[in-house]
């Protein structure tokens, strides 16, 4: 199928890249490419290292500095007074009281492989199908076993749907139903849209109707009710509005994630150290190395690069300019 583009009339301003960060702070570990927000904390976790950090963004001090944490951590959710921690070569939740810092484990059957923290309660998808939700007292509160083993999993009206990558038979189960659309890597839903990042196509399972763009999707967001997703194949911003994907804007750096805050798109490029902001205009900021997560609190920006672990922080008083 021929992929065509509309590019959008609006013209954007391309400024030079120079340093925009006020603060940037290291945290002491490295390799942190799975990282969360709990209102003013930032938490983050190095698996090879084993250690997670809790930053509090108010005072831009850390919290906590936890050691031998786990046998492989690969990701930190905090609430409240508690860290619960998911290790997936240990197979177990590590569930840390941060008043007194005792942990308590509970043991999983099988490899976790995807988890989301959705309200209170963690959902964890293991290698087996099974998906779990734990809420902070790690209690199971919620169980559902899917008919094969998907790599991906997200929820759909209120359900389970599961995701298969390179599998030829079968690439969503859904309501225990397996169904085929003849995707590559469907590995993330935005709303009603499931993105195919290799294979570059995305899904409407509402209407099941698939739209074909560029390969290696690396993000997709709702912005003003419009799906936004950027290709690191052709370093472009799309957005598909109206039955037809156009081209927003054409970008130097590959687009590797991406938020919206204050009504601008924030888009960070890990192999190029960059940040770039499009409202009005395009801005291009340096960032530390490997930049792999932005988070908004309240008129501040973080960035998380990974393979130090600094934080980069820069006050952000403009309202979609």
């Amino acid at each position: 199928m021929q992929k065509k583009f509309t590019k959008l009339s609006f013209s954007l301003l391309v400024l030079l890249s120079y340093t925009l960060f006020s603060e940037s702070i290291y945290t002491g570990i490295k390799y942190t490419y799975r990282n969360t927000i709990y209102e003013n904390y930032i938490i983050l976790t190095s698996s090879i290292e084993r250690k997670v950090v809790i930053f509090n963004v108010e005072n831009k001090k850390i919290d906590f500095f936890l050691t031998n944490v786990g046998v492989y951590p690969v990701v930190s959710y905090m609430n409240e007074k508690e860290l619960l921690v998911i290790d997936s070569v240990g197979k177990q939740v590590l569930l840390y009281n941060l008043e007194n810092l005792q942990v308590v484990n509970k043991e999983l059957d099988y490899k976790p492989i995807f988890y989301k923290k959705l309200d209170n309660v963690v959902y964890i998808l293991d290698n087996n199908g099974n998906l779990y939700g734990f809420n902070f007292d790690l209690e199971i509160i919620y169980h559902h076993k899917f008919s094969s083993k998907p790599s991906y999993f997200d929820f759909y009206n209120s359900k389970a749907i599961g995701f298969y990558i390179w599998n030829k038979e079968i690439d969503i189960e859904y309501d225990n139903k397996l169904l085929n659309f003849n995707l590559i890597t469907p590995n993330h839903m935005i709303s009603k849209y499931v993105l195919d990042s290799r294979g570059g196509k995305i899904l409407d399972f509402e209407t099941k109707k698939i739209y074909t763009t560029e390969p290696y999707l690396s993000f997709g967001l709702l912005w003003n009710n419009e799906l936004y997703f950027a290709s690191m194949f052709t370093k472009t911003i799309y957005k598909l509005k109206n039955d037809k994907i156009y081209s927003v804007a054409k970008l130097e750096f590959q687009p590797t994630n991406g938020k919206v805050f204050n009504d601008r798109l924030y888009i960070l490029s890990a192999h190029d150290d960059k940040l770039i902001i499009i409202g009005k205009k395009i801005e291009v900021f340096d960032t530390g190395k490997f930049p792999i997560d932005i988070f908004k609190y309240k008129d501040k920006i973080i960035v998380i690069c990974a393979d130090n672990g600094e934080i980069n922080i820069f006050n952000d008083n403009q309202k979609g300019g």
